[in-house]
């Protein structure tokens, strides 16, 4: 173990608006699966069995996403470089296990593919549409990021956008006469669990949507390189040093320990909202009908959403916003999995040229989720990188609380994790690997018998 840094002093607090940022990318990209296509699904499929699980999916990762931001922010280094630290073997393990999971992401564009596909036909199956569209929007937006001169400023601009339009667009329709009138029986669903009624072969849709709830698995692991890019705390300070450092006392501290509070948990309680919208909008349209999103219609059935207020119109401008909303996964994801490779590699190699290597890194796994998406529909890939998070997810979330339990003697009182954080973290973890068991149980013990 290497827990040597260097001692600096802590920067003054610029003010809350000029640090939000990271916090709506987190919301933005978490729209691509848990709020457009599992929640729904579920819903749509089983009504209120499973809504009692929403909320609290969610919040059990705000512990998980602050210690992860809170890690960059006071020594200016990524979690990865933490995680290093530890072992670089078990970085190395972890490493290759992120990567494995993130084979299959494409799918999520192809996701998005399904939409357009059904707004502009080609005149071929949807299946060959839907891949079509999807290598179309994957090929755009890799040509952006090679061409973005600072991929995190257009990443931010571009999921604020996604963001802002994703909840005016909801909201609208929620409040539409034919779907207020189901706010009563939805709302007390939250209080009537009935996930007896679940099938068997859902198990892993459902894991998948409790670990998407929020934005799971190693995309957690994301918030760490957005905190570095924004400048939170010692991050700013990262050029000077080559290793990460620890802060001495400081007064601003406890001012960017609220404002790391307020941006991690800004993204997952806008998640919860637009989350629960789209499950309001699904309980109230497609539920009645036996409607639901599944293979290459899974971003499809939802257009019903904005069909009440504004007819085919609103159908249309549905389908095009899903597709924005799913391709901004692969935009964010693809940025900051080459950053992570780019990163790892550099705990291991000698590494001169950063820009060059994350280009080659963007350019292999665009070509990776080239060669993946035709490999099944895009609900099977998403849950096969959402298991294999999941398991990463259980490891590394030890991982993150034993780093800041071993940095609490170098840190000022300030800075340190006290009892009470380390026990909601320990709760977080433990919550995480007994939902593993509950799904080894009922995947491979339930539905043998």
């Amino acid at each position: 173990m290497n827990f040597n840094f260097h001692k600096a002093d802590f920067p003054p607090f610029p003010g809350i608006t000029k640090v939000i940022g990271p916090g709506i990318i987190w919301l933005a990209l978490a729209q691509g699966s848990g709020e457009l296509i599992w929640w729904p699904y579920f819903v749509a499929k089983y009504g209120t069995a499973v809504l009692f699980l929403l909320i609290p999916a969610a919040l059990i990762q705000i512990p998980l996403t602050y210690y992860i931001g809170k890690y960059s922010m006071i020594t200016g280094e990524s979690i990865w470089r933490g995680f290093s630290r530890i072992s670089k073997t078990f970085t190395f393990f972890l490493w290759i296990l992120m990567n494995v999971s993130f084979f299959w992401f494409g799918s999520f564009v192809v996701a998005g593919g399904t939409a357009l596909s059904e707004l502009i036909t080609l005149g071929m199956t949807k299946e060959t549409e839907s891949k079509i569209w999807g290598y179309a929007l994957i090929l755009v937006m890799f040509v952006v990021l090679m061409r973005a001169k600072k991929t995190y400023v257009f990443v931010e601009k571009f999921m604020l956008f996604v963001a802002i339009g994703t909840f005016l667009g909801l909201f609208v329709s929620c409040l539409h006469p034919d779907v207020l009138k189901n706010l009563k029986h939805f709302v007390l669903g939250f209080f009537q669990p009935e996930i007896s009624s679940v099938e068997p072969s859902d198990y892993e849709e459902l894991i998948t949507a409790i670990t998407f709830m929020g934005l799971g698995g190693f995309w957690s692991l994301f918030y760490s390189y957005w905190i570095i890019e924004k400048g939170f705390g010692m991050s700013s300070k990262t050029k000077e040093f080559e290793f990460g450092f620890v802060p001495n006392e400081s007064k601003d501290i406890k001012k960017w320990k609220i404002a790391l509070f307020i941006d991690s948990s800004s993204g997952i309680l806008g998640n919860i909202v637009t989350t629960v919208m789209t499950c309001f909008l699904a309980f109230s349209i497609l539920y009645p009908k036996g409607e639901f999103p599944t293979g290459y219609k899974i971003a499809v059935v939802q257009a019903e959403f904005f069909r009440g207020w504004f007819g085919e119109i609103g159908t249309k401008i549905f389908l095009f916003s899903s597709a924005l909303f799913l391709v901004d996964t692969w935009v964010a994801t693809a940025d900051a999995v080459s950053k992570t490779n780019v990163d790892v590699a550099k705990i291991f190699l000698p590494v001169k040229d950063t820009q060059k290597l994350y280009r080659i890194f963007l350019t292999g796994i665009t070509l990776i989720t080239f060669i993946t998406i035709p490999v099944a529909p895009p609900g099977e890939l998403i849950v096969i990188s959402a298991m294999i998070g999941f398991i990463g997810m259980i490891i590394f979330s030890f991982a993150i609380l034993f780093i800041h339990l071993r940095l609490k003697n170098m840190l000022p009182p300030s800075a340190q994790i006290n009892p009470l954080g380390a026990t909601i973290f320990s709760i977080t973890g433990a919550t995480y690997f007994f939902l593993l068991l509950a799904y080894i149980w009922g995947k491979f013990i339930i539905e043998s018998q």
